[in-house]
């Protein structure tokens, strides 16, 4: 009998008692764990950089464009920095901070050797500034249809045309 009281008993604790959330604060504690450590590990750094140039906080938030209190949390490791953060300070500093590796060096090559060739080309294309509309030779104009609209595609063949944003074409 006494077992049954007991059962009873914990039932209506259970459904008096809202559940608990610790589990998501467990979470959330966990995901700020990694972050909390790097932005620890930067603030020791900072501070070791400052040391050594002989700056303050101060100068350090002058030479940052951000206010005191900011390198005050930088150093005491209580910032979740963004990229464009991180780089403020890098340049302040002058010194990198975070390493971003590159997962394919390939891909990067291939990108590096696009662009470097979308520069050749470019630099041999001449833009015009204006605002009006330009006559272009050679210029199909098909159109597209479908249920619900019609679509009109143009292909241009020309060397020297530019719109209002100047945009290189060729």
């Amino acid at each position: 009998m006494a077992h049954k009281y007991n059962k009873e008993k914990f039932s209506e604790l259970i459904s008096n008692n809202p559940p608990s959330n610790w589990t998501k604060i467990h979470q959330a504690r966990k995901a700020e764990r990694s972050w909390k450590k790097n932005s620890t590990i930067i603030a020791l750094n900072v501070l070791t950089l400052l040391e050594q140039k002989g700056w303050s906080q101060l100068r350090l938030a002058q030479e940052m464009g951000v206010s005191a209190t900011q390198v005050s949390k930088i150093v005491k490791g209580q910032v979740n920095f963004t990229l464009e953060s991180i780089s403020r300070l890098e340049l302040a500093i002058g010194r990198k901070m975070i390493n971003i590796d590159v997962i394919d060096p390939e891909r990067e090559q291939r990108n590096y050797a696009q662009l470097i060739e979308w520069l050749k080309k470019s630099k041999s294309l001449r833009t015009v500034k204006s605002s009006k509309k330009i006559a272009v030779a050679n210029v199909r104009v098909e159109t597209s249809f479908s249920n619900t609209r019609t679509v009109p595609h143009k292909e241009f063949n020309m060397s020297i045309v530019a719109d209002n944003n100047l945009r290189p074409t060729g």
